[in-house]
């Protein structure tokens, strides 16, 4: 008899805290749908985004911006939403939405140009990020990002230049200097194309980055066999002043 007892009440304590789970959960929803307050709701988005409810993102969203249509942040994160969620044209107009409030907001010049770029309009994706680079002036990252999109659209000379912009900021990006060798090769600038392979390779071995001290490995030999090069002549081509 006491253990049926102890079932009913183990059965009743069990459907009290799933009752309570389910008014918490509706006390959440509610308090979304109620704020008033569009950061509240950007970070509820975020949240949603986070657990893949892209959906329910995006409606939060809009519930933000209808409060204060002129709120960027909420637009450049619908952006990153519809990004991730793999609608790259939706993701343009919301980076659009935002830019056409603030052309300089430095987020959403990034935004598409990233997203651009993912739907190889390489041309467009360097005409954003030439202007967040105005936004942020030297900023190594972002002229990476326009070297290589110059780069996808083989314009070998730009590539170059933006490329040689990053290393009079930072002579130690390795990325760069691996992503020279093969704008060297493609220009045939070869003794440009056996310095960055040194380069890269010292700074492979001295961050003890074995793949990179791979890639230059392998870009050496193919630099041999395109300029038909004995081991003992790029040795000597590979050493300053780079003859």
């Amino acid at each position: 008899m006491t253990a049926k007892i102890e079932m009913i009440f183990l059965c009743a304590f069990m459907m009290l805290m799933a009752c309570d789970s389910i008014i918490e959960t509706t006390e959440d929803v509610r308090s979304t749908a109620l704020s008033k307050d569009p950061k509240v709701l950007l970070e509820n988005s975020k949240e949603k985004q986070r657990i893949g409810a892209y959906d329910e993102a995006i409606e939060i969203l809009n519930m933000a911006v209808k409060i204060d249509p002129k709120f960027v942040p909420a637009y450049n994160q619908m952006g990153l939403i519809l990004f991730e969620a793999d609608k790259k044209d939706e993701s343009v107009e919301a980076f659009k939405n935002a830019i056409a409030i603030d052309p300089e907001n430095l987020n959403s010049r990034l935004g598409l140009g990233k997203t651009y770029s993912m739907i190889t309009r390489n041309d467009l994706a360097v005409e954003q990020y030439l202007k967040a680079a105005d936004l942020k002036k030297n900023d190594p990252e972002i002229l990476f990002k326009i070297a290589l999109e110059y780069w996808y659209h083989q314009n070998l000379e730009k590539s170059k230049e933006y490329y040689n912009k990053v290393l009079e900021i930072d002579s130690s990006h390795i990325q760069t200097h691996l992503n020279l060798i093969s704008v060297y090769e493609s220009l045939e600038e070869w003794k440009k194309a056996i310095r960055e392979i040194e380069v890269a390779r010292q700074l492979g071995k001295e961050k003890n980055d074995s793949s990179v001290v791979s890639i230059a490995e392998r870009k050496k030999k193919f630099i041999l066999g395109r300029m038909n090069l004995t081991e003992e002549e790029y040795q000597r081509k590979s050493q300053p002043p780079f003859d």
